[in-house]
């Protein structure tokens, strides 16, 4: 009686562990990760039509997003270098930390396999042990993944560049429109007088 208790315990623990966990991601608009105009920070969490149930997600969420339009619109406020790299560093603590947070909940997820799978053989629970075995390799393979991934976000490679590099050319988008605009007024500025004078009236 008790080894059948045991057992029904185990498969609702291994269940709980396959369940899907909640998904935190960038804003679907897609817009404001630091809404630097204001010097204020600014989060709204994301449901993604991918999402496979696993922390995973959070990553892929990240990484997926366009900060360019984010980009021209810092650039518009203020069209400095300097302000552009903060803002970029600001992108990148933050993914990274994301990085940190979802690598620690898989060691936590591994770590209560470990235990669950000693108490399985222990116990003889010899399916369970294989289902448990099965959700280890799944854990194991996308901590893999986050490793290469982290990587390339780090040194700004491959796919994990794109928050980086969309922002940079958003930026570099703006500072162009800034540009043009104050050529434009500069012409305006100088060809004001020769209008002017055009207007006079020339005395007989």
């Amino acid at each position: 009686m008790k080894l059948s208790n045991l057992f029904r315990k185990q498969k609702e623990s291994n269940n709980a562990i396959l369940a899907p966990m909640p998904i935190i991601t960038p804003s679907e608009s897609e817009k404001n990760e630091v809404k630097s105009s204001e010097n204020e920070e600014t989060e709204k969490p994301l449901v993604i039509s991918y999402a496979t149930g696993w922390p995973i997600d959070i990553i892929y969420g990240h990484l997926r997003k366009n900060y360019e339009e984010q980009g021209y619109n810092d650039a518009l406020v203020k069209s400095d270098l300097a302000f552009k790299d903060m803002n970029k560093d600001v992108i990148h603590s933050r993914i990274l930390m994301t990085f940190r947070q979802v690598n620690l909940k898989y060691n936590v997820l591994l770590n209560d396999i470990n235990i669950r799978k000693r108490t399985c053989k222990d116990a003889g629970l010899f399916t369970t042990l294989s289902e448990l075995e099965h959700t280890e390799s799944i854990i194991l393979a996308h901590k893999q993944e986050l490793a290469e991934l982290e990587k390339d976000f780090t040194s700004n490679e491959n796919e994990a560049s794109i928050p980086l590099k969309s922002y940079e050319c958003g930026f570099l988008r703006g500072i162009a429109t800034v540009t043009m605009a104050g050529g434009a007024m500069t012409i305006n500025m100088t060809q004001r007088p020769l209008e002017t004078i055009s207007r006079m009236e020339i005395p007989a």
